[in-house]
């Protein structure tokens, strides 16, 4: 198991991720920092109560550039993103890794018909489920998953139970479907293979993620996390924590 820093997070906006191909403490979100109309467009088109109902809270273009930047240092060749939204992820992986074939997986119809995925003929986008469709192995994931509370959760009960067997461990009912989203996530990873997922910091704390840390620290290829600062609310109609994990598997 590697060894694993805690790089904070500032309000400005600007971070560091230390490892392989780094530069040090240059912020790695300054370059490549994909376009936000997308989600303009989204956010007047759709209805806050829609968007919480599907607990859809969308990137900052340079938390995304910031992901994208760490999972480039693995050359990857098949990306996925399991949540694709309206695609500024993608948009930001293929900035970085322009050869790249994504395959991103999305099930609300509406957003679709505002995602820009930047390069359509390298992204192979799935109306689907990423929690119930089968494991494949991808060199790098992407992701900001839908933050919905466990007690909201309906009809996700197999897709734990499955997960949960294929991980080794319970993921127990209290935790937040966005446990789901990691655990899957770090399970179609390739070894060398790097993931980003950018999830709420509550996880740090609370007391479903005994077993899910324990995951992360021994099979999940956890590296780094990158923590946001209370002061900073990065999402927009939102208030919440905020971190990114970084992942490498052995």
């Amino acid at each position: 198991m590697k060894n694993l820093s805690l790089t904070q997070k500032i309000a400005d906006g600007h971070s560091t991720v230390n490892g392989p191909g780094s530069d040090g403490d240059r912020p790695r979100a300054a370059r490549h920092i994909p376009d936000w109309s997308a989600e303009e467009r989204y956010m007047r088109a759709a209805t806050i109560e829609h968007r919480k109902s599907l607990g859809q809270f969308f990137t900052p273009p340079r938390v995304a550039a910031l992901m994208a930047d760490w999972i480039a240092q693995a050359s990857p060749r098949v990306i996925a993103d399991p949540a694709l939204g309206t695609g500024i992820l993608t948009r930001a992986a293929l900035k970085r890794c322009p050869d790249a074939k994504v395959v991103a997986f999305e099930t609300d119809r509406q957003i679709l018909l505002h995602s820009d995925v930047g390069i359509p003929t390298q992204v192979e986008v799935r109306n689907d489920d990423f929690l119930y469709a089968d494991i494949e192995t991808y060199d790098a994931v992407t992701m900001n998953p839908p933050y919905i509370r466990h007690r909201k959760l309906e009809g996700f009960e197999k897709a734990r139970s499955a997960i949960s067997v294929r991980a080794g461990f319970v993921i127990p009912k209290s935790a937040n479907l966005y446990i789901y989203f990691v655990v899957k996530s770090c399970l179609s990873l390739r070894a060398g293979g790097r993931g980003a997922f950018l999830i709420p910091s509550e996880w740090l704390n609370a007391n479903f993620s005994k077993s899910f840390k324990h995951y992360l620290l021994t099979e999940g290829g956890l590296r780094d996390i990158v923590l946001f600062s209370g002061c900073s609310n990065i999402f927009q109609d939102a208030l919440t924590t905020a971190s990114v994990l970084l992942v490498e598997k052995e």
